[in-house]
């Protein structure tokens, strides 16, 4: 089983420089008077685990979350939050003994995501964490107010939750998803039928109009060959006529001779 061995942060509310924050195995507990930023630890989890709403962080805009300097302090470029898990049992896809997640807002509000230094897209952050049943918008981080909400719920929507703690809704989220995408391919592939049995009719259409062409074409090379033979034979019988004139004319000769 994983733990958090460390949070690291810069730039984020009020913690203007690198500090970091060591987590042992077990129970941590942070105790300080109003103002001195234990909510701002919390807020810094939320955010660098990627949870979607910016109300859980108490933020407006995630550009919001950067130090603005104080009172007469210099305001940050941008705000940056490290993640470090333990990784010895390889609970995450890494070799590393240490998993780390991290999380960078810039001025203009758009964020950067590193697993190990590496950039990496956020869906890739979301899913390393479902292996160790981390979800950013689940209940692995309870908020104020939070426990009132349970005890309003409904059966269902407890049922839900407990659903959310034990990572199965992750998994029917999955589900949901590949159901969905299924219905995508079968529609596609109706289409491709759809479009397969045209092309095959078109097909059977053009193989026909072939048998017709050849036939044609075979009709025509025997009208040819009958053409020529009976001009051949028409030939034959002139020449034959002629032969006959000759041979008439050669006998009349003779006898006008004599």
């Amino acid at each position: 089983m994983t733990f958090i061995k460390r949070l690291e942060l810069q730039g984020f509310k009020s913690f203007a420089s690198k500090m970091n924050v060591d987590f042992s195995r077990g129970f941590s507990t942070f105790v300080g008077s109003n103002g001195s930023g234990k909510s701002n630890v919390i807020d810094a989890l939320c955010f660098v685990l990627g949870k979607a709403s910016k109300k859980s962080m108490r933020a407006d805009m995630l550009s919001d979350l950067i130090f603005n300097g104080g009172k007469q302090g210099r305001p940050a470029k941008h705000a940056e939050v490290g993640l470090v898990f333990d990784n010895s049992e390889k609970v995450f896809p890494v070799e590393s003994d240490e998993f780390k997640i991290s999380r960078r807002v810039l001025q203009k509000g758009n964020s950067v995501y590193k697993i190990n230094d590496k950039v990496v897209k956020r869906n890739e952050i979301l899913d390393s964490l479902a292996r160790s049943n981390i979800d950013p918008n689940g209940f692995n981080i309870i908020l104020q107010g939070d426990i009132q909400k349970f005890v309003d719920l409904s059966g269902e929507e407890r049922r839900r939750v407990i659903e959310d703690v034990s990572g199965i809704s992750i998994y029917e989220d999955k589900k949901r998803k590949s159901i969905r995408e299924l219905e995508k391919v079968d529609e596609k592939l109706k289409e491709a039928r759809t479009r397969l049995t045209e092309r095959e009719r078109y097909l059977k259409e053009i193989i026909n109009d072939k048998k017709q062409a050849e036939k044609y074409l075979k009709m025509q090379e025997d009208l040819k060959d009958k053409k020529a033979l009976l001009l051949f034979k028409k030939i034959h019988d002139l020449e034959q006529e002629r032969t006959d004139f000759d041979e008439r004319i050669d006998k009349n000769k003779c006898l006008l001779k004599d």
